[in-house]
């Protein structure tokens, strides 16, 4: 996936383009944590519960459409 492409969310019918992606550092005192990094993608029909146009999604649950 590269910046602008089109996404679908593979469990539904959602499309939005990819925007990036974010890591979210583990706090330096937890152990067994990782970094992890996920997509965010501006969703057409849908917003985060915040109310943002953009959010954050597990790279696996989605799909670039042609």
């Amino acid at each position: 996936m590269k910046p602008g492409d089109i996404v679908k969310a593979k469990n539904s019918n959602c499309y939005g383009v990819f925007v990036g992606l974010r890591t979210f550092k583990a706090s330096p005192n937890e152990d067994q944590r990782q970094d992890y990094t996920c997509a965010e993608v501006m969703w057409y029909d849908r917003t985060a519960p915040n109310g943002d146009r953009i959010s954050t999604i597990q790279q696996d649950l989605l799909e670039v459409c042609d």
